[in-house]
């Protein structure tokens, strides 16, 4: 069996698979790392385990300790390389770009087989083209929706009532609309812009959504042939740590 982790800013999502097939047997959040380590001393040792940590190096060292401890098992830890899995990262420093976005960028450029943008939704919002060749062209990072919104409260007189939803991209009759509609409205408007930008450039491109907020940005595009894989960081950890790398015990 294969434990999967992809521990991000604020939640550890987590899978396990079949070694053979690469069944999803099951799959799950947990809100931290000592939720995680509590309920996998009720589960059977893994054959394969594997990471990815958007987090301190600190909790790293903590979950490679606890796997060798446990399990007597060096767990596989993801780490960006300039060429993975078809895809050339552009950065001068590599390490630079979050490893998050590095195994979305080599399981959305194997979905595609060819161009893509890669949408994530979550704490942060992200957004990465990558070309035909799997030529890596940039991208951007801003805040995600939530974070917006609490960066509004945080700093200005505006105060949403609890209630309020992501609904529409519709101009606002109300704050709650003018703010709302307006943060999903901006990243919407990104989103159809850089496809744009891709499909001229390529002649064709692929548009993968994934992250907490990635279907109501999917439901809100104009684009009817999107697709949202909410397993996207986790299948690219198979690409970036293949089973054969684990070490014999």
């Amino acid at each position: 069996m294969i434990l999967e982790l992809d521990v991000g800013n604020t939640r550890i999502k987590w899978r396990r698979k079949s070694m053979i097939g690469d069944e999803v047997i099951a799959d799950g959040v947990f809100p931290d790392e000592n939720e995680f380590l509590s309920a996998s001393l009720r589960h059977e040792k893994p054959q394969v385990f594997r990471f990815s940590s958007v987090r301190s190096q600190l909790l790293t060292e903590r979950l490679v300790s606890w796997s060798c401890k446990h399990w007597n098992l060096e767990p596989l830890i993801a780490k960006v390389s300039r060429k993975c899995g078809g895809v050339t990262v552009n950065y001068p420093d590599v390490s630079r770009l979050g490893v998050d976005r590095w195994l979305a960028l080599l399981a959305g450029y194997k979905i595609a087989s060819g161009a893509c943008v890669i949408v994530d939704c979550g704490t942060a919002f992200t957004l990465d083209s990558i070309a035909n060749t799997g030529n890596h062209l940039g991208g951007y990072i801003l805040p995600g929706l939530a974070l917006t919104r609490q960066s509004l409260e945080a700093n200005t007189s505006i105060s949403l009532s609890a209630e309020a939803i992501y609904s529409s991209i519709a101009l606002g009759n109300s704050t709650d609309e003018a703010v709302l509609n307006g943060s999903l409205a901006a990243l919407v408007a990104l989103v159809e812009k850089e496809v744009a930008k891709l499909k001229a450039l390529e002649g064709s491109c692929r548009l993968i959504f994934t992250g907490g907020d990635a279907g109501l940005l999917k439901d809100s595009s104009k684009f009817i042939c999107s697709e949202l894989v909410p397993s996207l960081v986790l299948d690219g950890l198979d690409i970036a740590c293949p089973s054969h790398q684990v070490p014999s015990q």
